[in-house]
């Protein structure tokens, strides 16, 4: 799926979250922009054994929810029938504590190649506090690592690496 698609689907699915909530306390007053707000978003990795690591550092504060997708160049060249493990693409989501974020992936069957890691916020839902910060499709996202997509803006960090054992 490419990242514009992603991106798509993740405002799809926050607005679909946002639609179906419970009317804010105020009687459903709009909230004043809290302001325009810049993100330091990282991502490395590191490798031990059969297993990947991803890890990263931010400014975002704790509760914050990233998403990441870790795709092995294989999944490029064969169908996934073939693939020698069945995780060579993986996603998921990592919460912001303390500045950092992180998350493990068993590469028992990986091969030697190459691998892309990207790692996004905001993604839905997030914490009430989150939302209120940085708007409900990061409207009030600004700085070189934003991407806009209409209305909804997201923070991308990407890393690229070759594995081998």
């Amino acid at each position: 799926m490419t990242p514009v698609r992603r991106l798509v689907l993740a405002v799809f699915v926050g607005w679909s979250v946002a639609a179906c909530s419970e009317p804010a306390a105020d009687g459903g007053a709009s909230q004043e922009p809290s302001g325009a707000e810049s993100v330091v978003l990282s991502v490395a990795h590191e490798s031990r054994w059969r297993e990947l690591r991803i890890e990263g550092a931010t400014d975002l504060p704790d509760g914050a929810v990233l998403s990441y997708r870790v795709t092995h160049a294989l999944t490029n060249e064969l169908p996934p029938s073939e693939w020698p493990a069945q995780n060579l693409i993986a996603d998921g989501t990592a919460v912001v504590q303390g500045g950092k974020y992180g998350a493990r992936l068993n590469t028992t069957y990986w091969p030697n190649g190459s691998v892309e890691v990207e790692v996004q916020f905001p993604i839905a839902p997030q914490p009430p506090a989150i939302r209120e910060r940085y708007g409900d499709f990061g409207e009030e996202l600004i700085g070189d690592n934003i991407t806009a997509l209409g209305l909804s803006k997201v923070v991308t960090a990407e890393h690229a690496f070759d594995w081998s054992r």
